[in-house]
């Protein structure tokens, strides 16, 4: 799998991502332990050797289990995890629509930054971001400067910020402000508004990229008889998802057009349009079994698309 720049700090990313939330909680349906952590080993073997989690995917289960996955192969991973949201519902964000408690002050982030650092058997994170922070947040500077203190203690190797959908601004300020080392944002042929502003700054800057949500959490790929299939508990069922596929029509449309064109699967466009863009380091792909891996993982080397095939894809944002 192609190895990536990570803007200024000097390390390689692998080209793709493992997104750990579905392993943490209910939020995507329920995955055994033993199954969550061989799917973290596979993915690894696959190439996939960076890691995208949060202390809140699960109440700290998905950091438990790649702790345990990577047992022996630590060295060789970069794992990403995230402080904000306080723990004490299942995957935090699964309750939609209802404003999830958040706290990122200095003891808070310290703390927390601590108890992920036992859960992952580890004793650095290689990147640490605040959780989906609201602008006021990110406009303070202790966040930030308590980030830098774990940072020189070597706790963390780097930090940032994690941007929600709709929310890409919250990234570009931290990279304005604080000069963030690394941002993680939203960003597919969906929602690809990061290209407008945070993708050419943190080229500018030297700010290393983890773009997420390249299906925008499945718009990209399912239709409605897929999302009648998803276990009860997966947040995919609720009319708010439903309400956003509409929305989504006409550039789930073109890249399909795309990828008939080029004459591969969807997802594969989708993973390409991402890569596609110099200023991304990783793409985080949400893996819940072999299937996914196999199917992912080859689009993680080029060809990825072009910039005249970019182009036909841009639409603009719909969440």
């Amino acid at each position: 799998m192609e190895q990536r720049s990570l803007g200024r700090t000097g390390d390689n990313v692998s080209a793709l991502c493992m997104g750990c939330w579905e392993i943490g909680g209910l939020a995507w349906g329920a995955m055994a332990a033993p199954t969550a952590v061989d799917l973290v080993q596979r993915a690894f073997d696959a190439g996939i050797t960076t890691f995208d989690t949060a202390e809140c995917y699960g109440n700290g289960r998905s950091e438990v289990l790649i702790g345990e996955a990577l047992r022996g192969r630590r060295e060789n991973a970069f794992i990403i995890s995230k402080v904000g949201y306080l723990p004490g519902i299942d995957g935090a964000q699964v309750v939609l629509g209802f404003p999830q408690p958040q706290d990122y002050s200095p003891k808070r982030i310290r703390d927390a930054c601590d108890l992920a650092l036992r859960r992952l058997q580890t004793t650095y994170i290689d990147a640490y971001l605040l959780h989906d922070p609201p602008m006021h947040v990110v406009e303070h500077e202790a966040p930030f400067e308590t980030l830098k203190q774990l940072q020189d203690a070597g706790k963390i190797r780097w930090w940032g910020v994690s941007a929600t959908t709709g929310q890409t601004e919250v990234a570009a300020e931290a990279i304005r402000r604080w000069d963030a080392p690394v941002v993680e944002t939203p960003f597919s042929a969906i929602d690809d508004s990061a290209a407008d502003v945070v993708l050419p700054l943190a080229a500018e800057r030297g700010t290393g990229v983890f773009a997420r949500s390249p299906f925008a959490n499945g718009l990209l790929m399912l239709n409605d008889e897929e999302i009648d299939a998803l276990p009860d508990t997966d947040w995919r069922r609720s009319d708010v998802f439903r309400a956003r596929m509409k929305a989504a029509a006409e550039p789930r449309e073109r890249i399909q057009d795309l990828a008939d064109q080029r004459d591969e699967p969807r997802h594969t466009t989708g993973i390409g349009f991402v890569l596609g863009h110099d200023a991304v380091s990783t793409c985080i792909v949400g893996l819940a079994n072999d299937r996914d891996i196999t199917a992912n993982a080859p689009a993680g080397n080029p060809p990825y698309l072009d910039a005249d095939e970019i182009k036909t894809t841009r639409v603009g944002p719909t969440s």
